[in-house]
């Protein structure tokens, strides 16, 4: 009984894991698209 307990709160863990590396991957993707967004407008902005 005590082991079914530990393996369904490992994967209860290891989900809320997953869960938040995708988290992670979406925010550094917006990230990055925001910081490419802001380099090409500054790259791109008339020099005078």
């Amino acid at each position: 009984m005590y082991v079914g307990v530990t393996i369904r709160r490992y994967r209860a863990i290891q989900d809320v894991g997953k869960f938040m590396m995708y988290v992670g991957i979406i925010a550094y993707y917006q990230l990055m698209q925001v910081c490419q967004a802001e380099y090409f407008r500054q790259l791109l902005k008339p020099v005078t």
